[in-house]
């Protein structure tokens, strides 16, 4: 009895050893039925990837042969109009807004300025007084014209004495001094400014706002141009303090702000249109765009609306410009049955907008209101200034610009 005990005892490790067995081993058939399932799903879809791949790789091949044309095409149209990607849940003045700045980025390069605008060439009257800083083409116009000549370096003295040994040296003076940076005139000139200060300062080549001397950079006009326009000679000649460098961004800042205030400005003296309209042409005019370009998406109902206003241009009196002048002429065209294309070209070209004889642009009536009198020019000129620092708080004006500098170059 015991040794039955005995075996059994023994023989009850061994059998849960071989369920433990027996265990694992399905464990491990099932684990590796899954691993060669999942390695057969991956094989399978990345094979259809690929087949995706390269069947959209050759639709691209089909379609868009030239690689530049398609990034003109991408560049240039909205995405809105061919359904791709977020840009179409925007709202479309959203849409609008995105599209006219890009479009003005791709503007920037050929608005801004190719070459430095300070060239900062020191002029000398023939004493040796400093008389102001001009720009390297001007300086090599006084040289040209024999009115002045280049003040070298101690560098250049061999230089110089080659210079006097030929006689053509005022002819090719100025091509061979362009590293020179001083002229001295040969003349006294007939007046000297009294400015110590802003005419005789280097100026640097930064944006006035930020500093920045990287970004695309422009000239920017404090008294917007075309009001300087429109100036007598004696407020803009010679007058380069109005005259700034801005970068493209704080340039966008200022001609925003300055274009909000001239329509402030010209709204005082009430300018009359340019255009009158005629409600009548126009709404023929819409009437032939919508036939035109929408008739298939139209109801009948509308259609017929157009239609009848369509007709009116040619079956009523109409109106016709004749040198300038308006006067009223019979149609002799009419027409029944469907309206042919070519009609409604016509009526699509027609001119709705009559020109205003008395028109005078907003510009002109603020400066006409005050050409005669310096003390308003004077302070519509240091009004601008004024705006100019309010706006965009400008850090790095050159020296000596201040409000107060003269506005006429007789007074400086």
């Amino acid at each position: 009895m015991q040794h039955q005990l005995h075996h059994a005892r023994a023989s009850r490790p061994h059998g849960s050893v071989v369920v433990t067995a027996l265990f694992l081993v399905t464990i491990s058939a099932i684990s590796v039925h899954k691993i060669w399932k999942g390695l057969m799903d991956e094989s399978t879809a990345a094979k259809n990837d690929q087949d995706h791949h390269d069947e959209k790789e050759e639709n691209n091949d089909e379609t868009d042969t030239d690689s530049k044309d398609k990034e003109n095409h991408i560049k240039y149209n909205s995405p809105s109009r061919h359904g791709h990607g977020w840009y179409d849940h925007l709202p479309s003045h959203i849409q609008r807004e995105q599209m006219k700045e890009r479009r003005r980025k791709e503007k920037i390069p050929m608005l801004a300025l190719k070459s430095k605008l300070y060239d900062n060439i020191t002029m000398l009257d023939p004493q040796g007084q400093i008389l102001c800083k001009i720009s390297r083409k001007k300086a090599r116009w006084y040289v040209q014209k024999n009115l002045a000549e280049w003040k070298r370096e101690e560098t250049n003295i061999n230089d110089t004495a080659n210079d006097t040994a030929n006689p053509n040296t005022n002819a090719n003076n100025a091509n061979a001094n362009t590293n020179a940076n001083t002229i001295q005139l040969k003349f006294e000139p007939k007046a000297r400014s009294t400015d110590h200060d802003y005419g005789k300062r280097t100026k640097k080549n930064v944006c006035v706002a930020c500093g920045d001397a990287e970004k695309h950079q422009m000239r920017f006009y404090i008294v917007p141009h075309v009001y300087r326009n429109l100036f007598p000679k004696k407020y803009k000649t010679h007058m380069s303090h109005d005259v700034v460098l801005l970068c493209s961004d704080c340039h966008l800042i200022c001609g925003q702000a300055s274009n909000i205030r001239m329509n402030e400005l010209e709204e005082r003296f009430h300018p009359q249109k340019k255009y009158h309209v005629d409600h009548e042409l126009y709404k023929m005019r819409s009437s032939a765009m919508a036939l035109m370009n929408w008739r298939q998406k139209l109801p009948l109902s509308q259609i017929e609306h157009h239609e009848s206003n369509v007709r009116l241009y040619f079956d009523k009196k109409k109106m016709v410009m004749n040198g300038g002048k308006m006067s009223i002429s019979n149609s002799d065209e009419t027409f029944s049955g469907v309206i042919t294309k070519e009609q409604l070209q016509k009526v699509i070209h027609v001119d709705y907008r009559i020109q205003n004889p008395n028109y005078i642009p907003g510009p002109e009536l603020v400066v006409n209101s005050m050409v005669n009198n310096h003390e308003a020019m004077s302070d519509f000129i240091k009004g601008w200034r004024e705006f100019f620092l309010e706006t965009i708080h400008p850090r790095h004006l050159p020296k000596g610009w201040s409000i107060h500098y003269p506005i006429t170059c007789d007074e400086s």
